[in-house]
């Protein structure tokens, strides 16, 4: 019996001995049903019954959790010791792809107190809003915390530092406010630090507090506001991720990165960082990962570089990065046995020089991103080799030569090309393909050759890319018909723009029957024939965009296309469509921004409910037959800021609702049409207008003074792109006819800037009176054209105040008096037309008048003289014009010193003569002041005797 005793001791010490170690840290059980061996305590059940209480579960997440169901280490997310039975996880993040509306939210019950074992908690990607402090007092075990976004607000809970065993704190994109840090003094084990999204601009010296986290491997401190570089010097640590990205961060790269040579992943990117990219990181043999993008870095990419054989990812996109990349290119495909890069970014920087042939031993290349930049030359053949390439974009640079199937032999798994230009080059890249030629990447998703050199026939190569998304072969020269077979193909297309080419024929049927994916389409710029569709809502039911203009489209505009529910901007113009437009739909249109028809055969009304589509931004119908009044009244009205109704023949008066409630408008034109009346004072009320064009109508009454309320037109600040250059996904026509303004009878070419352009036009009206002071006022005025009516009076003598003056034209009115001075400052101008008024005297010279040499801009006015007319000495009249002008311009002067002299003396006199004692104030006034004059005389006398007599004893 004792001897089996002392076997069973024996046993039993071997046991612990061995066996000890692996039941302290027995593991966890799975949180999948099919594992769970624990049965947890019933103090723990009832307490995450009661946290579900608490919990809104729109996706039964936790349907498991409940009290028939008694083993709580069973239930989903919850992990326990399979040993003791205590939960000591509890798992119930959501995923970053989960909807917002199946998500865990409510608060976290203080009956969690009672997980006195819990090491590992996540609550991630829910919508959990509060947190006790009881909770985070009890939980001193906790090893992993993640409570990063949620909707957590307040003050984070300071009794975070108590959780001395914590590792791994992830408390990002929250409503947290923080103001001091200090609760990281206490988390000496702390390996990972996440507070992404979290304003710490207010922490201020507190930040230090991290500098003394020596455990720390990751910190995540991405949007958090900061201006300054928050660690210093003195950070010692073996930190391997440093993200920083998404700050305010300002001057150079901080020498205090010097130190951390043990990083694997920097990312700095998306701050104010500028100078040069220094050296410092010659010695971060282990960096894998380095983001620099979206700052004002400059100067070349650092040789060191191209000594990184353990970098995968480098992004420097978006800098000021010039010079060549051939150096880092050769250096880093010389890594044996291969070069680990995966991701080169360097899209958008100031970089020149060819790409080497070198970059086809970057065999693990997947992702090539070179656009827009200032390289050139031939694209090597080489980066057909790169078999692991998805993503290549090589577009908006000056590449020549041309593109062989060898440039794309190996390019397999390529699901992105891009390799357009923004215009056609003068050698544009030729594409040397033969016809029966078959791409190997079939797996492309995205292709855009904008501006190459493809046609004359089109791309069969295109049919075995049955997976494209994206098409975009704008201005390749095709000029051939749409294939039988395309689109048709294309089950998942969602844009195809074809744009600028010649492709001729019927808007063929394959197009109305293949696009039902297609939400932009744009055949703009072709010599396409037909009708549009008439259910072109059921062939193309996603369309966000449809551009066919310029094409030789005829017909009627259907109805169904009111029924694109999804649309936000659709551009027929310069086609052949006739006919009125469809009636009360518009409205229903609730994203439509952009209605573009003008430079059609378009005639009768406009329906009202074209004015009420509730985000309208941009109208043009001009170059039409529409005809009629516009509403006077509206009960509904888009956000317009584009108004053009030009070349039509609408009559009536201007409504009021045009200024009254469009005070985002900047621009409108409606030249060329029969609208009478005057302009009100409500039509001022348009702050942001930029473009004036009321030019070719039946206008009357003065210019309003009120025109100083232009304060869009009294500034230099440029005018939004969209309005004037896209005008939604391109080049829209409409930015085209801002070119064009009428001046001197025929059509003057504006060559300048069109996003600074701002111009009034009221030529060829019947507007009278003066010209008012105070447009002078508009200082940022390109455009002023008021030719053409029965204006009087003289310039505005601050015309030259001007001086963002381009284009000037006051010709054909009954203006007088001499030209102002100032006008020969205004030394932007490269056209003037003053001719056909009554202007007199000498026409001024010097400056910009100097090169507007042509007398025909002063024909007219018999009263004028001077170069480049008949010089002012020949002149007969000239003398008396001088001499009428000069008591012209004194009689003012003589008038108001005649009134202040009468006014005056009557002031003084008449109080003397009816105030007594005033009058003798004033007798001794005057007895006193006869002394001063002998006083200054006699004084005067001995000062000259003085100086006399010390001359002669000098």
């Amino acid at each position: 019996m004792a001897i089996a005793s002392i076997q069973s001791a024996i046993l039993l010490s071997f046991l612990v001995l061995f066996l000890g170690p692996y039941l302290q840290t027995a593991k966890l059980c799975s949180c999948s049903d099919d594992h769970k061996v624990g049965k947890c305590h019933s103090i723990e059940r009832l307490a995450l019954l009661d946290f579900k209480k608490g919990v809104e579960d729109p996706s039964n997440k936790l349907s498991s959790w409940r009290l028939d169901n008694e083993d709580c280490c069973k239930w989903h997310g919850v992990g326990c010791n399979n040993v003791t039975g205590y939960v000591e996880e509890l798992d119930l993040n959501a995923t970053r792809d989960t909807a917002q509306a199946t998500r865990l939210s409510g608060g976290i019950s203080p009956a969690l107190a009672q997980l006195k074992h819990l090491k590992y908690l996540d609550l991630s990607f829910n919508a959990f809003r509060n947190i006790q402090d009881q909770f985070i007092d009890s939980v001193k075990e906790l090893r992993y915390l993640d409570l990063s976004r949620n909707y957590f607000e307040g003050r984070i809970p300071q009794q975070l530092g108590n959780l001395s065993h914590l590792h791994h704190l992830d408390l990002s994109n929250n409503g947290f406010s923080i103001q001091e840090l200090q609760f990281l003094s206490h988390l000496t084990s702390l390996e990972y630090l996440g507070l992404r999204g979290s304003d710490l601009s207010k922490t201020g010296e507190s930040l230090q507090y991290i500098n003394r986290l020596h455990s720390l491997s990751e910190l995540h401190l991405s949007g958090c506001q900061l201006s300054s570089f928050p660690l210093t010097t003195n950070f010692t640590t073996t930190l391997s991720v440093l993200d920083l990205t998404w700050n305010e961060i300002q001057g150079p790269i901080p020498k205090a990165i010097e130190h951390m040579t043990s990083l694997k992943t920097l990312l700095l990117g998306f701050n104010n960082l500028t100078g040069p990219i220094p050296d410092v990181f010659a010695n971060f043999t282990s960096l894998e990962r380095l983001d620099l993008e979206y700052n004002h870095l400059e100067g070349p990419i650092p040789l060191s570089f191209g000594a990184f054989c353990k970098l995968k990812e480098l992004y420097l996109s978006r800098n000021n990065i010039s010079g060549e990349i051939a150096e880092f290119v050769n250096g880093i495909s010389l890594c044996r046995p291969n070069s680990l890069l995966e991701t080169l970014q360097l899209g958008h920087t100031k970089l020149t020089g060819n790409l080497p042939y070198s970059i086809g031993n970057l065999k693990s290349l997947r992702i090539l991103y070179l656009s827009e930049n200032s390289m050139n030359g031939a694209i090597p053949k080489s980066l057909g080799q790169l078999s692991e390439l998805e993503e290549l974009d090589l577009s908006f640079n000056a590449w020549d030569g041309e593109l062989t199937e060898d440039h794309f032999a190996k390019l397999s798994n390529l699901i992105d090309l891009f390799i357009g230009f923004d215009e056609k080059p003068p050698k544009p890249l030729f594409f040397n393909l033969s016809s029966n030629w078959v791409c190997p990447f079939t797996k492309l998703s995205s292709l855009d050759l904008s501006n190459c050199q493809l046609g004359p026939l089109f791309p069969s190569w295109l049919r075995n890319l049955n997976r494209l998304g994206i098409i975009v072969l704008e201005n390749i020269g095709i000029s051939d018909k749409i294939p039988n077979w395309f689109p048709k193909i294309y089950p998942s297309l969602q844009v195809l723009d074809l744009s600028n080419n010649q492709i001729s024929g019927k808007l063929p049927l394959e197009l109305r029957n293949g696009l039902k994916s297609t939400m932009i389409l744009s055949l703009r710029g072709n010599l396409f024939s037909g009708t549009i569709p008439l259910n072109i809502n059921e062939t193309m039911p996603n369309l966000v965009f449809l551009s066919l203009s310029n094409n030789l489209i005829e017909g009627s505009i259907p109805s169904s296309i009111c029924n694109l529910k999804l649309l936000t901007g659709v551009s027929l113009s310069s086609n052949n469509l006739s006919g009125e437009l469809p009636e009360e739909c518009w409205k229903d249109l609730e994203s439509l921004e952009v209605i573009d028809l003008s430079n059609n055969h378009l005639s009768g009304k406009v329906p009202i409910s074209i004015w009420s589509a509730p985000q309208l931004s941009l109208l043009s119908l001009s170059k039409n037959s529409f005809s009629g009044n516009l509403p006077p009244n509206l009960k509904t009205l888009g956000p317009l800021r584009v108004i053009d109704l030009g070349e039509n023949s609408f009559s009536g008066n201007l409504p009021m609702w045009m200024g009254k409630r469009l005070p985002q408008l900047e621009i409108l034109r409606l030249r060329s049409n029969s609208f009478s009346g005057f302009i009100h004072e409500h039509h001022c009320l348009l702050h942001s207008l930029q473009i004036l064009d009321l030019a070719h109508n039946g206008l009357s009454g003065t210019i309003p003074h009120c025109f100083v309320n232009f304060s869009g037109m009294a500034t230099v600040h440029p005018t939004d792109p969209f309005l004037i250059s896209s005008m939604g996904i391109s080049n829209h026509e409409f930015g085209d006819q801002m070119n064009v303004w009428i001046t001197k009878g025929i059509e003057l070419e504006y060559n300048g800037t069109l996003a600074f352009l701002k111009c009034i036009d009221l030529s060829h009206n019947a507007f009278s009176g003066e010209i008012p002071t105070e447009i002078t006022w508009l200082l940022g005025l390109s455009i002023l054209n008021l030719s053409m009516n029965r204006l009087t009076g003289r310039i505005p003598e601050k015309i030259g105040s001007m001086q963002r003056l381009e284009v000037l034209d006051l010709s054909r009115n009954q203006l007088s008096g001499s030209i102002p001075l100032s006008i020969s400052t205004l030394n932007s101008l490269n056209h003037l037309n003053l001719s056909n008024n009554n202007l007199s005297g000498r026409i001024p010279s010097g400056n910009q008048l100097q090169t507007l040499p042509d007398p025909s801009i002063y024909a007219g006015n018999p009263g004028l003289c001077g170069a480049p007319l008949k010089d002012c000495a020949t002149h007969p009249d000239i003398h008396g014009l001088d001499h009428e002008e000069d008591k012209e311009g004194w009689l003012p002067f003589f008038i108001s010193m005649s009134i202040g002299f009468v006014v005056g003396f009557w002031s003084v006199c008449g109080s003397l003569l009816l105030n007594k004692s005033w009058r003798y104030a004033f007798f001794r006034f005057i007895d006193d002041m006869t002394i001063i004059p002998v006083c200054v005389v006699v004084k005067a006398r001995s000062f000259r005797l003085g100086r006399n007599h010390n001359a002669q004893h000098a």
